[in-house]
């Protein structure tokens, strides 16, 4: 399944949503907007084009039609289709992505008190595919009492309930689309992160996870941009700062406790994944504090 992926912040913003019975004859019109087209189809089947790629939106699937793109119906509807539709706004996506190749498990930066402005993440919609009916249908539902009745009072809910309606369709897209290279891509991280302190053994990394070190290697880099070493090293840095920022342990004994026992060492690895020292760190945050 191709994924959309989107940058956050900022969320996208609900235009408008709908509900309609198209009776057999009518087709989609023909038409280029700045505004993204999320097209449920609940009964029957809708045939729409868009910049050339032809689609058929049967029972139980949908498409996102992207703004700013050439869309029109290239065959009218054979029977009465029921059909939901959202429109939203939000910058272009950054890219279309299979969903296996998502790097689900890749880890942000999280903001702390030193920040001044959010840091970017993405999130994925499906393209064109299936949907979980019983799950979508009754959010898109009470979309529609909202926006019927909008007011002050409902407003943000309706856009609370257009985020919700992402999480659900990112949730599917993953879950439907695990693969057992993501799965062990999981294993292999919640390894790491046990085994944080203790020097880094591929070997016995092979012999918990009963995989070749050079395919869980590949399963790792695949979906999250990391190998074992720099997915371990990430962890021990975010693992330090917590420490730099909430205890009054040296610099040292930090290494210690995130399992780099060289000072020295240390003191360079932190100054390479952040920019500064632990020392200027810990300076930084105490004097936010």
């Amino acid at each position: 399944m191709n994924c959309l992926e989107l940058s956050i912040p900022p969320l996208p913003q609900l235009v408008t949503i709908g509900h309609s019975f198209w009776p057999p004859g009518q087709k989609h019109l023909a038409r280029s907007f700045d505004v993204y087209d999320m097209l449920f189809v609940n009964k029957g089947t809708l045939y729409i084009t868009e910049d050339g790629e032809p689609y058929e939106i049967q029972e139980g699937r949908m498409l996102v039609l992207e703004p700013n793109r050439h869309h029109v119906g290239h065959r009218s509807c054979d029977e009465i289709t029921d059909i939901y539709w959202v429109h939203f706004i939000h910058p272009a996506p950054v890219r279309t992505i299979e969903s296996e190749s998502i790097p689900w498990s890749f880890p942000y930066a999280k903001g702390t008190d030193l920040d001044v402005a959010p840091h970017r993440q993405m999130m994925y919609i499906p393209k064109f595919g299936g949907f979980d009916a019983p799950d979508i249908l009754p959010r898109l539902e009470r979309m529609l009492e909202l926006h019927h009745a909008l007011s002050a009072s409902s407003s943000l809910s309706l856009q609370a309930e257009l985020a919700g309606l992402f999480v659900q369709l990112q949730a599917a897209a993953r879950a439907r689309y695990a693969s057992r290279s993501r799965q062990l891509c999981d294993r292999a991280i919640a390894y790491l992160q046990q085994n944080m302190t203790r020097p880094f053994d591929a070997k016995h990394m092979e012999q918990t996870l009963h995989y070749r070190f050079d395919y869980i290697a590949r399963c790792l880099k695949t979906h999250t941009g990391r190998s074992p070493l720099q997915y371990l090293h990430d962890a021990q840095i975010r693992a330090a700062k917590t420490l730099l920022g909430s205890t009054e342990l040296s610099v040292s004994e930090v290494g210690e406790r995130v399992g780099i026992e060289n000072a020295n060492y240390f003191i360079r690895l932190f100054r390479k994944q952040t920019g500064t020292t632990p020392g200027q760190y810990r300076l930084a945050r105490i004097g936010r504090a």
